[in-house]
């Protein structure tokens, strides 16, 4: 069951340029944290969309309190579903013309969409950029990319199957254009444990136009437990790593139309490579 609480301002909601779609599960001790980081920086033309994903803490009752503070600001409510549920209720409820994802442990750097919005009016499909990840121990680590632009799809493939280093499995470091995901009736795929976010974007890049990479920083990825970057939890993780392997072989090599039979046989021994490398990562990690 889903219940959008009430808004009376929620008739003057159309027309944005920016959906930001946070979805949260008991995250009561850093929902503050996540929310003020987009609500400090979020201008009049954007909204953020916060769907609770049926949380048992005291979660709901701080976004009833906070709904209704911001024209700009929508709350959604429902029962547990998971994640990918929760992701996809807040493109159901999205109306910005394009749309980003944050999760409720992690925080918009600041000053970011200062930076990035001036970029949507380039009119790409999907923007992407870097991020910074910050360890337990309140070391970080800045996973950068280069500014660049592909008119077509395409190059953006052949680059990654060139070199793997476009940033492309998160969702949370990525502007996607709303209608390319309607077009495609694209949503995310709901009892994935994991690598739900991959496969979301290997089927948006299938319908994608143009792509531009971006050096600003989006947001940051924040370990909250020593579990949260394990792979230990998940279930039949060798079939599953195994899926999205092959979902990213056959994304780019479908999509590029520039390489070489030499470079697209490095890529596909490059991905396989990876595979059975995080295969032994796992192993060595449960010992």
């Amino acid at each position: 069951m889903v219940f959008v609480v009430p808004d009376p301002v929620r008739a003057s909601m159309t027309g944005k340029r920016l959906s930001i779609v946070v979805p949260t599960f008991d995250c009561e001790a850093y929902l503050h944290e996540c929310l003020d980081s987009v609500l400090s920086q979020l201008p009049s033309d954007c909204e953020l969309v916060v769907v609770d994903d049926g949380s048992r803490d005291a979660t709901p009752a701080m976004l009833r309190a906070l709904s209704g503070t911001r024209e700009n600001l929508r709350v959604v409510l429902r029962g547990h579903g998971g994640v990918s549920a929760a992701r996809n209720a807040g493109l159901d409820a999205a109306r910005g013309d394009y749309v980003a994802f944050l999760d409720c442990d992690d925080c918009l750097r600041p000053d970011f969409l200062e930076r990035a919005l001036p970029l949507l009016e380039q009119g790409d499909d999907l923007y992407i950029f870097g991020l910074e990840r910050v360890w337990m121990s309140g070391a970080s680590e800045v996973r950068p990319i280069a500014d660049a632009a592909f008119p077509c799809v395409s190059d953006f493939a052949d680059e990654y199957v060139r070199t793997r280093e476009m940033l492309v499995y998160p969702v949370c470091n990525k502007f996607y254009r709303r209608s390319v995901i309607e077009a495609l009736s694209l949503r995310f795929e709901e009892g994935v444990s994991f690598g739900e976010d991959r496969l979301f974007n290997f089927r948006f890049l299938a319908g994608c136009g143009s792509v531009r990479t971006s050096g600003v920083l989006m947001y940051r990825y924040i370990q909250r437990s020593e579990e949260s970057l394990s792979s230990g939890n998940i279930p039949h993780f060798d079939e599953v790593l195994a899926r999205l392997n092959e979902a990213k072989i056959d994304c780019f090599l479908s999509l590029s139309k520039g390489t070489s039979e030499q470079e697209r046989r490095r890529f596909v021994d490059a991905c396989r490579s990876d595979e059975r490398n995080a295969r032994r990562r796992r192993l060595l990690h449960h010992k």
